[in-house]
């Protein structure tokens, strides 16, 4: 058989992803009815929590019976470079809050301010390190290691959207308010893109995990550290706790993937 022809290889890949998200929402949702008579939880929060282990179980499936080829190969290799790249990640990110939080701090838009209990405040930061680690790994694995490798077959302006959009929309509240999840959804699309350039520079996932990990982290935590005493009408500027639904976030981000676009020319 000859090579396979760019538009083949691209209708290959979407037919791919086709079946990959529907495979998950259908797991996910046979999950969120059977465990929604046992929880005291709204569905679609079961349904989310849900998704996860889907999506990693259908990961392993498409890759072991479809592809024939083990996980790793999504862009974990050797684990002596990537330790190095996952510490950079981690450094970059929490570089991206002091950053921010100093400018915060310094225009008097935010405070410090330590959450009184202290049980819930060690308990949540160290709790929050091994989970944001495992949620780090898990959503680059599927968005960067499968989902943008897949549209790579069509196009790499193609593949950085597209994983970008999905990582966004996956990831937005399920019950929007606008504009203030307009400002989420862009600065999620933002994020997606940096974290998908750090894949294309380094040809691994390790640097985005480190940085996806760290970010996350701290979006989980910064409420408990910090106030934010901005007026209402400067928050399109200075988002919220979840960090990316501000201008200010979008320019820090944007500009750590101008530079990392600038590295590889």
């Amino acid at each position: 058989m000859g090579p396979t022809s760019p538009e083949t290889g691209c209708r290959a890949g979407l037919t791919r992803l086709v079946w990959f998200a529907a495979s998950v929402a259908v797991l996910s949702a046979a999950a969120g009815g059977l465990l929604g008579r046992w929880i005291d939880l709204p569905w679609w929060k079961i349904f989310r929590r849900c998704a996860s282990v889907s999506a990693l179980l259908t990961l392993w499936v498409f890759m072991h019976y479809l592809h024939h080829q083990p996980i790793r190969t999504l862009g974990l290799g050797a684990w002596k470079a990537g330790r190095r790249q996952v510490a950079q990640g981690v450094l970059l990110g929490c570089s991206v809050v002091a950053l921010i939080g100093a400018w915060f701090v310094l225009a008097g838009w935010c405070r410090i301010a330590i959450h009184a209990d202290s049980m819930r405040l060690w308990r949540t930061l160290l709790i929050s390190l091994p989970a944001m680690g495992l949620v780090g790994v898990l959503e680059e694995l599927i968005f960067r290691g499968y989902l943008l490798r897949q549209l790579l077959a069509c196009s790499q302006p193609l593949a950085v959207a597209g994983s970008s959009a999905c990582y966004a929309l996956v990831h937005l509240r399920p019950n929007p308010v606008w504009p203030s999840s307009g400002l989420e959804l862009a600065g999620l699309f933002i994020l997606g893109w940096v974290l998908a350039i750090t894949v294309l520079r380094t040809k691994q996932l390790y640097l985005a995990i480190g940085l996806h990990a760290s970010l996350a982290y701290w979006a989980r935590t910064n409420k408990l550290l910090i106030e934010f005493t901005a007026p209402p009408e400067l928050q399109w500027l200075t988002g919220t706790s979840r960090l990316v639904n501000g201008v200010a976030a979008w320019c820090v981000l944007a500009g750590i993937g101008w530079w990392m676009t600038r590295r590889d020319q």
